[in-house]
């Protein structure tokens, strides 16, 4: 009896042969590509919060709430957790995950 190919057979021994050749490079791939995208989504919100704020200078002033310091401090730590809130949601633009794709291979 061949001991290799019993233990070959054997269905927790196969996943974990699955998993190793997943993670030929101890583990760190998927660590990577973790980074990676984390770095892709921040790269995403910074791209929306410049874009809300391009928007937001383009309309005409406010009529109800006068022009201030802590008015513009507000509207920008608004536009910033717009950009954070639309990068991690399901429904973002796609640039993150365009540039994780991109980026996939060089890493």
């Amino acid at each position: 009896m061949d001991i290799d190919r019993v233990i070959n057979q054997n269905p927790a021994t196969a996943g974990l042969e699955k998993i190793k050749s997943h993670t030929s490079d101890g583990g760190f791939g998927t660590l990577k590509e973790k980074e990676l995208k984390e770095a892709c989504a921040g790269f995403e919100a910074i791209f929306l919060n410049t874009m809300i704020s391009s928007m937001r200078e383009s309309l005409p002033g406010n009529a109800i709430f006068p022009e201030s310091n802590g008015m513009e401090i507000y509207q920008s730590m608004y536009d910033q957790y717009l950009a954070d809130d639309l990068s991690n949601s399901k429904t973002s633009i796609g640039v993150k995950e365009f540039l994780a794709a991109q980026l996939k291979d060089k890493i």
